[in-house]
């Protein structure tokens, strides 16, 4: 048998060779995830320190910046390197901080952006740099004064009747947000209840020592259901809002024009009063004529037709054509000169059949001479005037001139002839008219008291006074009539200026102007609305040219003003519960004042139901939200009573001739002191910004000895109004003129586009 011998022909080799190129590959795959994973964490980190320089950016500029800018703005394009990181380098740079304002969607408020691109850099392990870009942005929305549930400047009382001492007690029940620019008075007999944020300021502290006077209450106060603080101190807030107002003004969707009849040359004064009645759909506005008194005897006026002088002779005093005027000899007019004449001659009656007195022309008078339009204005002093034939020749003295409004002497164009022109002498002696009926100035004004003749007026009427609207206009319908009972009769009356025109409500937000002078509101709000009003108004004093006086731009609410769907008893759908739409402020430069009216409550009308139910924004520039409790049906204190509290009278004393209205010539119907006049609960859902705190109700002890006048108060805010402001109503500033901001988003932006 043959044994084989088996021999190795090296297989060990390519074994050893396998294993190795395994072992290989699983080390260059370890140690390419080794530098794939450091390169990513250095990426990583570099990325967020990008990010974190982005955000710097935001918080060390954009934001700072954000409230003060009034265009586009872009801000350190070249960079600027920020913080330090582990190695003590730089953590990054930010740069390109842009900061704008566009209006946001469905509104009339602006969106205040910014953006930040932060820039970090890492070097890689083959010694290239990398550069990492981030892009951050914030927008910010203003708060405005709709925001407060309760808002005072000056937590101080306003209205006649002043006692000087306002505060906050047991039947104060305030939901929502209350801030305060002065400092708050508790009760000793009772605290009030704050269910949202209060604020207090840091300048009430620094001028009174505290911003809280705590009677009997304490500051659990100011706990919540867990026992948390819901004080806090800011900074004060600029009231009133003028820059805010005029914007609204400036973007007025329409403007009733009430001082168009005040101030024009040779005419006395008149001015005019609006209606804004709310319906479904829109609003109908209306507008009428008032004076203020004391109003005096009609002016010496006279309507003439303009005749041209050269028709007749220069040197001719004749006139021939029947209920006119012209100048004379000779009378011609040159362009940039004016007239030469040394006579006006004047019909014996003008075009109302007024007869022309010339014992009515003294020397040293001024004569004004306006044509209809106004464009045309000539005047002198008269040296003598005396009869010729059936016409009046009045002999022109010094100061003869002629313009053409508003620009001075010398005129470009004279009269036509054929034209209306009015001839009045501003000097004529004038007395108070005897059939206008309440014609003295103690009913209407709480200043300069003591003197009955304008003339020695020093003062104004304040925000603060006695308020009026129910003048003749009011009163048309007789003794049976009221707007709400017989409205034809008051929009049909000789009164009126602007007869009832309905407006449509459109598809935007619409702000009402009403424009130098007073505004009376009321009826169902369909729609988005703010209504804001100027200041005040100057005007002269009809029985008094010479003298001038104000009236602030109050708002009247005469009747309910609610939601076209808020419920039954007034009050608004709630955000929970889907919301309304609808959304009405009122922006008055006065007061926002509940006027004294059947449907308010007058005549002790108050009941549990609610005699008003208001829904608003409410914003009272000077002024307050304050009832007209100085028109009231007491016996006692209805009239012009100064009592030791205020040196001002305290009624205006028609309390017992209106609702429904009496002629001055008979006795008022009034109740007992101790019956009052209860007008029932203010029923508001809302917020109230106010100047000062306006009198909602007055009785004992005070100027006012006697049972209730006026409101109880049911106030709610409108949690819609968080998501819905009224057009235009103003933004909150701090007292350094910078807007008010709230966050509204924040992210990162795509670098290259700012798309968020």
């Amino acid at each position: 048998m043959i044994m084989h011998k088996s021999i190795s022909n090296g297989s060990a080799a390519p074994l050893a060779l396998l294993f190795t190129l395994v072992s290989m590959f699983f080390t260059t795959a370890y140690l390419k995830n080794s530098f794939s994973q450091t390169a990513m964490e250095k990426y990583r980190y570099t990325e967020w320190k990008a990010l974190y320089s982005a955000e710097a950016g935001l918080n060390d500029v954009g934001i700072v910046v954000l409230p003060y800018i009034t265009s586009d703005t872009l801000l350190l394009p070249g960079g600027v390197m920020y913080g330090k990181d582990e190695k003590n380098q730089p953590i990054g740079m930010y740069k390109d901080i842009a900061c704008s304002t566009q209006l946001i969607a469905n509104s009339t408020r602006k969106e205040y952006k910014a953006y930040s691109t932060g820039v970090a850099e890492y070097t890689t392990t083959s010694g290239t740099p990398v550069l990492i870009e981030r892009r951050v942005f914030t927008s910010f929305v203003p708060q405005g004064f709709e925001e407060f549930m309760y808002f005072t400047h000056e937590e101080a009382p306003i209205g006649p009747g002043n006692t000087g001492t306002v505060n906050f007690g047991g039947a104060d029940d305030l939901e929502g947000k209350v801030h305060t620019n002065g400092s708050m008075t508790f009760s000793q007999y009772g605290c009030p209840d704050f269910t949202g944020e209060v604020n207090v300021t840091f300048e009430a502290i620094e001028q009174n020592g505290n911003a809280i006077n705590w009677g009997g209450c304490d500051e659990g106060v100011f706990e919540d259901s867990d026992g948390n603080t819901i004080l806090d101190t800011v900074a004060q807030i600029i009231f009133p809002p003028e820059n805010s107002a005029e914007v609204a003004r400036q973007n007025a969707t329409k403007t009733f024009v009430a001082d168009s009849k005040t101030f024009r040359p040779g005419k006395k004064d008149t001015l005019i009063m609006t209606e804004i009645n709310f319906v479904e759909g829109g609003y109908w506005a209306a507008q009428w004529t008032y004076n203020i008194p004391p109003v005096g005897t009609p002016p010496a006026e006279y309507d003439f037709t303009w005749v041209d002088p050269e028709s007749y002779a220069e040197n001719s005093l004749a006139l021939n054509e029947s209920n006119s005027a012209r100048f004379a000899i000779p009378g011609t007019f040159e362009t940039e000169v004016g007239y030469d004449a040394i006579w006006l001659v004047l019909t014996g009656s003008d075009l109302n059949g007024t007869p022309v007195d010339p014992d009515i022309f003294e020397e040293g008078d001024n004569i004004s001479i306006v044509n209809a339009s106004g464009s045309v204005v000539s005047g002198f002093e008269v040296a003598n005037a005396i009869p010729f034939g059936d016409n009046v020749a009045v002999s022109i003295g010094p100061g003869f001139f002629t313009s053409n409004p508003p620009n001075g002497p010398p005129p470009v164009f004279g009269f036509t002839a054929g034209e209306l022109v009015t001839v009045t002498n501003l000097d004529a002696p004038t007395g108070l008219a005897e059939d206008f009926e309440w014609n003295e100035h103690v009913l209407y004004h709480d200043h300069d008291l003591t003197q009955a003749n304008p003339e020695n007026w020093s003062s104004f009427c304040e925000p603060g006074d006695r308020q009026h609207f129910d003048f003749d206009y009011w009163t048309a319908g007789g003794t049976s009539c009221d707007i709400f009972t017989c409205p034809n009769e008051i929009y049909n009356s000789e009164h009126v200026f602007m007869s009832r025109t309905f407006f449509a409500r459109g598809n935007s937000p619409q702000i009402i102007y009403v424009k130098g002078g007073q505004v009376l509101v009321r009826g169902v709000v369909d729609g988005q609305y703010s209504i804001v009003t100027d200041d005040f108004t100057e005007y002269r004093v009809h029985s008094s040219s010479s003298t001038i006086d104000r009236v602030w731009g109050n708002i009247w609410l005469i009747d309910d003003v609610v939601y076209s769907d808020s419920y039954g008893n007034g009050q608004i759908v709630h955000p929970q519960d889907g919301g309304t739409n609808n959304v009405l402020g009122l922006i008055s430069g006065g007061s926002v004042i509940i006027a004294n009216t059947l449907p308010n409550g007058a005549r002790s009308g108050g009941s549990s139901s609610g005699n008003i139910k208001i829904n608003a924004a409410i914003l009272a520039m000077n002024g307050g939200f304050i009832s007209q409790y100085w028109q009231n049906t007491t016996a006692g204190h209805s009239g012009p009573l100064i009592t030791n509290y205020d040196p001002r009278p305290i009624g205006d004393g028609r309390g017992g001739h209106r609702n429904n209205y009496r002629p001055d010539s008979q006795a008022g119907l009034y109740s007992s002191d101790n019956q009052g006049d209860y007008r029932g609960y203010v029923r508001l859902w809302g917020s109230v910004v106010q100047f000062r705190r306006g009198y909602m109700k007055r009785n004992t002890t005070g100027p006012y000895m006697t049972g209730d006048i006026g409101y109880d108060k049911d106030y709610h805010y409108d949690w819609n109004l968080k998501l819905n402001p009224p057009p235009y109503f103003p933004d909150l500033q701090n007292t350094n003129n910078t807007v008010v901001l709230k966050m509204a988003s924040y992210g990162e932006a795509n670098t290259f586009n700012d798309q968020e």
